[in-house]
């Protein structure tokens, strides 16, 4: 930020100046026609010219009369443009001869350069208003729809224009290629004509065609172009080389395509690429960054530093500002900063705030801050990175979802040049909504297949999207993707084929056919047929689609088979083999997943021994090098920062699921930052890789390299879906536990500290009638119970035999099995993602909860869990033992319905028990709820006409001798407080939305003896 002292004169005065030491020179120049520097008349306020010398001339006169342009778009209905400016209390319109029949009850004053050009001798007067006065009102939509007038300083345009980054200069020729009623139009506008140089009309035809635009910028010898990000990706794609001759070349308006800029330097780049930033609010641009080819090879280009005489500010929920390399929301001060919406009064007031706290060191320009609802993070630096708006945040299956996030991620695969995704909401109650990209591909070779697949490995974390190509990206007038036509393209594709799908299969009782006409319905594919190969979950399919699939088959062929049939025969050609059988008599239970192969996957790893060496102590002075899974989860973050900021850990190494560093760190990063971490980045070491794959993903040098670095092991990571079958978790958590057993025992044998949970044991109290679960009592003798649970506890069921096989072979290893894990102990911030978080909020908002009879619960802390572990990994003694983390005391246990009586009287939210099938019943009908993808598991009927959740009833106690004898010297962990207190500092987590508030920002940090605090 650098500021500028020195009192500046008008718009209109600076104008005169740079017009008199021009002389001569072009001011404006088009097809046919030059404009030199010289004086114009008065005019009235409205501008209803398109893109032209008129139009500019337009607006230089309004200038040197002292008034405000208000730029009009032409395209617009009468109505439409007369109420805007009945709005600003405008009287007046300049137009040209093509519009002056337009607006009737305007006085209008009909402009032509041709003739002016012969008045050029006549005096004229400047208006000698200073920079503070409005020059512009521009009017913007921004995503409510209804245009906000936005009154625009001369000081903005000025500090802009005479930036020391120098956008224009003397004698330059400058393309005019932006709609005028646009705010970055006034870029090519008015820093052509206070820098003195040659501003050249482009006509729209040749800006939409790439060839044209390329050869227009060399034959018209333009220096400087700006373009839209959406139009300069199209452009990049078509014709990379046609900036190459160019001194400058500007973008911005959305968040950059690194694909495009690293197009564009392949092929020839101009001297420099602008990345700007800036919304109508503050004068075009706050934010600018030369781009450089290192950073669009890496795929991260930042929006850079303010201008001068501007100051930012990235701040929290309670509008303080936040560290370097947090996430928050950009605020915008200083000279730029509009004086709000014209006629809008509560809108300005909730955009244009006064804080006084926030550390301002900028003096000039207005006093308030403008709110940009764009969410930022900043370096040590102060190089600003976009990361997306706050409003572009859908919530979908529960969750927030930034669709920038999931746009960048499909860059990044190289496939496709452009993508655009969108949130569906099919218009039937029974399919759930899901996101769809609309994709440019770079080569007809690439497939949507094979796109899901590289972004899935590139992204595991973020949401899976259904990918669609298309040959050109709709644009709106703002030359930013149209969202809405694409919604709109989507509804019509789907109705046509929807309806020749219907058509094709009149008469037809095929299996495979009739199974192609379910999927393609209750998927919402806008396609008439289906391959055999394709998969149901790669063309997007969720939980919910999978239950409603299911439905239907059964309904259609009149045969009853589970939701996991679909999971274990995911492809249509598989899907119809199984249907066929079943129809013909055949066994249709889930062999797949049956007792006899859980039991044969707990074998595996019985070839292994452990090395005959002592096992290292990670604490003692010449180890401290700590290996961990699940840094980017919940416990695991937390048990990395702890990890971290002890002063025994030298070096934390983190497996982390991503196919390079870049991508590996950022996860761990969003992690932290989700829920408010702390860590000293020095100590950590991001591995990308994978615990499924063999040698963890990693080269053999990097494995052989950290066997032998090694001091311990954590093993926290894990799949967890409550959905999906043992199958799918299978080469995660079964695969994988054998996996870092050979990395423990490689180079040299280190400890293992195993996260498993205390779902491995199954519904063990319906089913077997179990009543204590010591804690060394292994899951292998409830075998019977595990039929009935998810997916998830079955893969956990087969993990912890294998872990136990081991420790009976001499191997160092240690189980936890946590329970529900909620939020932190003193400031609760919890994992809103996991079930019972999504639980209490669906409940609270519903009003109502499930009466489910018997059923105890073992809530604890995070960091209960975090401390415990490592308590009791500090001691070789505690090997070859388990310890159930759930609430040392047996009383803090707390019975289910209980626990909604204690929600209701500390939220103040009456909710009320209801039987569990009218509750599922409700909650199936609730789209947007958090716990609506879950419904197929709480609905689906398992035994004795009970779900997977009701099944739990009557369930053994926990057993918590290990526990307690481990922290037995640490008091201060084992009491680790009430339910009610746990439940009280949580709930600002779980409120809904709308109940929400505006809490003080925290920061969970490390004390020296590795305890974690707030």
């Amino acid at each position: 930020m650098t500021i500028c002292q020195e009192p500046q004169p008008g718009l209109a005065v600076l104008f005169a100046r740079q017009a008199l030491s021009s002389g001569p020179r072009a001011a404006i120049e088009d097809e046919n026609h030059v404009i030199t520097h010289s004086p114009a008349d008065t005019a009235p306020v409205g501008i209803l010219i398109p893109r032209s010398i008129n139009h500019v001339l337009s607006q230089v006169a309004v200038i040197c009369a002292g008034r405000a342009c208000v730029p009009l778009n032409e395209q617009l209905p009468d109505s439409h443009l007369a109420s805007m400016l009945e709005n600003l209390g405008a009287k007046l319109v300049i137009t040209d001869a093509a519009h002056r029949h337009r607006l009737p009850s305007s006085e209008r004053l009909v402009v032509d350069h041709c003739n002016i050009c012969t008045d050029k001798d006549e005096d004229f007067e400047i208006d000698q208003v200073g920079p503070e006065r409005c020059s512009h009102v521009l009017h913007t939509s921004g995503t409510t729809g209804k245009p906000k007038a936005v009154e625009a300083l001369a000081q903005g345009i000025i500090n802009l224009c005479l930036d020391p980054i120098d956008l224009v200069k003397f004698g330059q020729r400058v393309g005019h290629s932006t709609n005028v009623i646009f705010d970055t139009s006034q870029v090519e506008i008015w820093a052509s004509l206070l820098r003195g140089a040659t501003m050249v009309v482009i006509p729209m035809a040749t800006v939409l065609d790439a060839a044209a635009l390329g050869v227009f910028i060399r034959t018209k010898r333009l220096d400087v172009l700006q373009l839209t990000t959406s139009l300069l990706t199209v452009t990049a794609y078509a014709c990379p080389g046609a900036f190459s001759t160019l001194d400058t070349l500007i973008t911005g308006g959305e968040a950059i395509n690194c694909q495009s800029i690293n197009s564009i330097f392949k092929a020839g780049a101009p001297r420099r690429i602008i990345n700007g930033y800036g919304p109508t609010e503050s004068s075009v641009y706050t934010l600018m960054h030369k781009v450089s080819q290192e950073e669009a090879q890496k795929g991260e280009i930042p929006v850079g530093k303010p201008l001068r005489n501007v100051e930012v500010f990235i701040v929290g929920e309670d509008f303080s500002p936040v560290k370097p390399g947090e996430v928050g929301e950009l605020l915008i001060c200083g000279m730029g900063v509009a004086r709000g919406y014209i006629g809008e009064s509560m809108k300005t007031s909730k955009s244009f705030l006064s804080l006084p706290h926030l550390p301002r060191t900028v003096t000039r320009g207005l006093a308030h801050a403008y709110r940009t609802g764009d969410l930022m993070r900043a370096d040590e630096q102060g190089v600003h990175q976009y990361i997306g708006r706050m409003d572009n945040q859908v919530k979908i299956r529960g969750q927030r979802v930034e669709l920038e996030a999931l746009e960048a991620a499909l860059l990044q695969t190289n496939l496709v040049s452009a993508a655009v995704v969108i949130k569906i909401t099919p218009k039937e109650v029974d399919r759930a909504q899901f996101l769809l990209a609309y994709c440019i591909p770079t080569s007809p070779d690439v497939t949507p297949a094979a796109v899901v697949k590289s972004y899935l490995e590139r992204a595991p974390h973020l949401m899976i999207l259904r990918v669609k190509f298309i040959d050109n990206l709709p644009l709106m007038a703002t030359g930013k993707a149209d969202r809405k036509r694409l919604e709109m393209l989507y509804d019509e594709e789907l109705a046509q084929s929807r309806t020749k799908a219907a058509q094709s299969q009149v008469g037809s009782r095929d299996v495979a056919s009739e199974l192609e006409y379910i999927w393609i319905d209750v998927l919402g594919l806008p396609v008439e047929r289906l391959a055999p190969t394709d998969d149901f979950l790669a063309m997007g399919g969720t939980s919910l689609m999978a239950a409603t699939m299911i439905a239907r088959i059964n309904q259609t062929f009149d045969i009853g088979v589970r939701s996991q049939m679909l999971y274990e025969n995911t492809t249509l050609e598989k899907l119809t083999q199984m249907v066929t059988n079943v129809r013909n008599g055949g066994d249709q239970t889930e062999t797949q997943a049956a007792e006899e192969i859980w039991w044969h996957d707990s074998q595996l790893g019985q070839h292994l021994r452990p090395l005959e060496m002592p096992i290292p102590h990670w604490q003692d002075p010449f180890e401290g090098r700590v290996f961990i899974t699940g840094a980017a989860g919940f416990v695991g973050a937390l048990l990395l920062t702890t990890l971290a900021a002890r002063p025994d850990v030298k070096k934390v190494a983190c497996l982390v699921r991503a196919p390079e560093k870049k991508s590996a760190m950022r996860r761990i990063q969003d992690t932290l930052d989700q829920y408010q971490l702390q860590v000293d980045l020095e100590k950590v070491i991001v591995l990308p890789g994978s615990f499924a794959l063999p040698r963890l993903g990693l080269s053999d040098d990097e494995y052989d390299y950290y066997a032998e670095w090694s001091s311990v092991v954590f093993h926290l990571g894990a799949k967890v879906s409550y959905v999906a079958p043992y199958s799918s978790h299978r080469q995660d958590n079964v695969i994988g536990t054998v996996n870092m057993l050979e990395f423990a025992n490689h180079k040299r044998l280190k400890a293992m500290h195993y996260s498993s949970t205390i779902a491995a044991y199954g519904p063990t109290g319906y089913v077997t009638g179990a009543k204590l679960l010591p804690e060394d009592e292994r899951p292998a003798a409830h075998l019977a119970a595990l039929p009935y649970d998810t997916g998830y506890a079955q893969s956990q069921y087969v993990a912890e035999g294998i872990v136990w096989a081991a420790i009976d072979n001499g191997f160092p290893v240690a189980v936890y099995r946590p329970g529900f894990v909620l939020g932190h102990s003193q400031k609760g911030i919890c994992n809103r993602n996991d079930f019972a978080s999504r639980l209490f909020t669906s409940c609270m908002e519903m009003g109502t909860y499930p009466i489910l009879p018997d059923q105890r619960k073992e809530f604890i802390p995070v960091d209960f869990v975090v401390n415990a572990m490592l308590h009791i990994s500090t001691s070789h003694h505690n090997l070859g033992a388990a310890y159930n983390l759930v609430q040392p005391e047996l009383e803090n246990a707390i019975d289910i319905n209980t626990c909604f009586d204690l929600l209701s009287r500390i939220a103040h939210v009456p909710i009320r028990g209801i039987a569990y099938a009218d509750w599922v019943s409700s909650l199936s009908t609730r789209l947007d709820d958090p716990l609506h993808p879950l419904t197929p598991m709480l609905k689906e009927k398992v035994l004795d006409d009970k779900s997977r959740w009701e099944v739990y009833e009557n369930m053994a106690e926990y057993g918590r001798e290990n526990i307690r004898r481990a922290l037995q010297d640490a008091p201060h962990i084992l009491h680790c407080g009430s339910i009610e207190d746990l439940f009280r500092r949580s709930l600002s987590s779980w409120l809904p939305d709308r109940k929400r508030p505006i809490v003080e920002s925290v920061q969970i940090h490390v004390n020296v003896n590795g305890i974690a605090q707030v």
